[in-house]
């Protein structure tokens, strides 16, 4: 993200593929906020925005701001989850982090083995978006404003609901 008043000059750091298009959510168990294991595939319903980052990812923690901000404003109508990639078992390291930074809107969800890294691949942070039937729409790789233009066009493609101002 660029420092205000340099939006002009500044490199894009990010990219939307949509090469993935189609593909339905993994069906993988993974810990849910409350310490659960949840399998992913359930979400399907409303659509979804699946955050993988890790706590010592500065393009991750960059972007996080407003992904938060994203989950306030589409709460209880989208999921917003932020999948920890830190790789170990203690599952309170994501929501502690998320909360000592006042980020209490997203969802911070644990894969503790990276497997769902692994298997979708990438750098981080990467983002898929997910409409509500749990098919991709598309994937942002790289840090993204996801209250800017480029963010509400992706997500509207998968029917996010509240994303004006």
């Amino acid at each position: 993200m660029a420092a205000k008043g340099d939006t002009a000059t500044a490199p894009q750091r990010y990219r939307i593929d949509y090469s993935g298009a189609g593909s339905a959510l993994p069906s993988i168990a993974l810990r849910a906020p409350d310490g659960s294991t949840r399998d992913l595939a359930t979400l399907k319903g409303k659509p979804v925005l699946l955050n993988l980052w890790a706590t010592w990812c500065a393009p991750c923690v960059e972007e996080l701001p407003t992904i938060d901000s994203l989950a306030a404003r589409t709460s209880g109508t989208a999921h917003v989850v932020a999948l920890s990639q830190d790789i170990g078992d203690d599952a309170s390291v994501p929501s502690r982090f998320l909360n000592d930074r006042g980020w209490t809107h997203v969802a911070a969800w644990h894969d503790p083995e990276n497997e769902l890294g692994i298997t979708v691949g990438g750098a981080l942070p990467t983002t898929i978006v997910y409409d509500a039937a749990g098919r991709e729409v598309g994937r942002v790789i790289g840090p993204l404003d996801w209250n800017g233009s480029d963010a509400t066009e992706l997500l509207a493609k998968a029917g996010f609901p509240n994303l004006g101002g």
